[in-house]
């Protein structure tokens, strides 16, 4: 079958398709009622219909375009493309059909059926559609570009990145295949190919804030963190309500830019939009406990809890900071359900240990609470020892020969902790302290054993 092009439709479809594919529109001052055009200047007819459309207007725009008398195949497919803007799924469709029923080799009148059968969920039929559309003109670049995109969708890279190219090869300006064939790109982490189509496609349409976040993410695998920030900033002046921006901007600030006071600024705004969502929480009391503020991110780990109970990492965070806030029962309490969601990690017993030692209540109690945490532990973990030093005297001696031996240095110092603070309990300030500064002498352990023997250590030297 010869198929015919679309080299002859007017102008007009393009704007149409600007409305389609853009997802912005122009915020213009009300469009006044333009006086009644005579079928004979349809050039003022599109004129008209073009701000209309720009407007995001496409009601009016249908009622326009009607006043130009013409039933040729591109004036029918632009008024299909018109009516599919202003929701007229069915009168486009019937039109579009007709279309076909007179010229069934029409490429646009495929694209446009397929545009109907993907707003209506239909996939399969706008997968047909859409290559019933490249049948009739393999350069079709738009009808090229939404194949590639659901190819996309099914996570099939390749054939994806050779429709785009395709759509591109005859529409070097096609914001839909750059875009695509820069996350497509990005997906098989070949950054340095995406940059210059996502830098066109910034070029071409700089008002949709999530071409620049697409370039942002390259920017950053190439570790250009300003640059970055820079995209993630643009868009959101274009779109400063969406809670996501600043999540992300929020993100690179503290992980690779080291800006916690802009980042905070940034999940402060993202909390203010969406106080819903636990994630800026996360985010939000970290920074707060690195900046010592443990009340703050004591209220934000309850607010995660509430919103995410399950979301379990936060149990041991603030059973810390409970800990350093000298609110023993809080702390036992959460180290204990940190446990349940880890039950392998008994340090969070140990914990809870060390606070229950803190509370300095009755010795029968503890030692009743002692006896059910080491219970809880199998006979022969090096934890297992450490707790029966809470319960036997005399029993340190042994744990800590078997802490010397441990092979694992990380873990040693760990578990000296404990013994630094059972022999704090008992009034072994000078043992204890000689511990605690051991741990501590060892840089960048990156356990919470650690941060609390500096609060400690600090507590010992007021």
């Amino acid at each position: 079958m010869k198929c015919k092009g679309s080299a002859a439709i007017p102008v007009l479809i393009g704007i149409v398709s600007v409305l389609f594919f853009s997802c912005v529109t122009t915020k213009e001052k009300p469009i006044e009622k333009p006086e009644e055009i005579t079928p004979n200047k349809p050039e003022q007819v599109y004129s008209t219909v073009e701000k209309y459309i720009n407007d995001g207007n496409a009601e009016d725009a249908v009622k326009e375009f009607d006043k130009i008398k013409d039933d040729s195949p591109e004036s029918s497919i632009a008024y299909a493309g018109l009516l599919i803007s202003a929701g007229k799924y069915d009168e486009a469709e019937d039109k579009l059909n007709s279309i076909l029923s007179q010229s069934p080799d029409n490429a646009d009148a495929y694209f446009n059926l397929a545009l109907i059968s993907g707003l209506r969920g239909n996939i399969d039929k706008e997968k047909e559609q859409l290559e019933k559309a490249i049948e009739c003109n393999p350069a079709h670049s738009e009808a090229l570009a939404v194949r590639a995109s659901l190819y996309l969708q099914d996570k099939k890279l390749d054939k994806a990145s050779d429709l785009y190219k395709k759509a591109l090869d005859s529409d070097a300006d096609n914001i839909i295949a750059l875009t695509g064939l820069g996350t497509v790109l990005i997906r098989q982490e070949k950054y340095k190919e995406a940059e210059p189509y996502l830098d066109l496609a910034v070029k071409i349409d700089p008002s949709d804030p999530f071409t620049f976040l697409d370039r942002s993410s390259v920017r950053s695998a190439l570790k250009d963190y300003k640059g970055a920030e820079a995209d993630m900033s643009s868009a959101i002046e274009l779109e400063p309500d969406y809670y996501w921006h600043y999540l992300d901007r929020g993100r690179l600030r503290l992980v690779k830019l080291g800006d916690r006071d802009g980042a905070l600024e940034d999940f402060n705004k993202a909390i203010e939009l969406k106080p819903e969502e636990f994630y800026p929480y996360v985010f939000r009391s970290g920074i707060y406990n690195d900046m010592g503020k443990l009340k703050e991110a004591v209220a934000d780990y309850r607010k995660i809890i509430k919103l995410k109970p399950d979301y379990y990492f936060v149990y041991s965070s603030l059973g810390i900071a409970l800990f350093m806030l000298d609110d023993w029962d809080g702390s036992m309490t959460a180290f204990e359900k940190a446990f349940k969601y880890e039950p392998e990690e008994y340090a969070y017993l140990a914990m809870s240990a060390v606070a229950e030692l803190k509370k300095n209540e009755s010795r029968a109690d503890s030692m009743k609470y002692y006896k059910k945490l080491r219970d809880m532990i199998p006979v022969g973990n090096i934890y297992y020892h450490l707790m029966r030093s809470f319960i036997e005297t005399g029993y340190d001696a042994y744990a800590i020969r078997l802490i010397q031996d441990e092979e694992d240095k990380n873990l040693q110092k760990r578990l000296l902790f404990y013994i630094a603070e059972l022999y704090k309990s008992r009034g072994m300030d000078s043992a204890a302290y000689n511990y605690f500064s051991e741990i501590i002498a060892i840089k960048n352990l990156g356990y919470y054993e650690s941060k609390i023997a500096e609060h400690e250590m600090e507590k010992i030297n007021e």
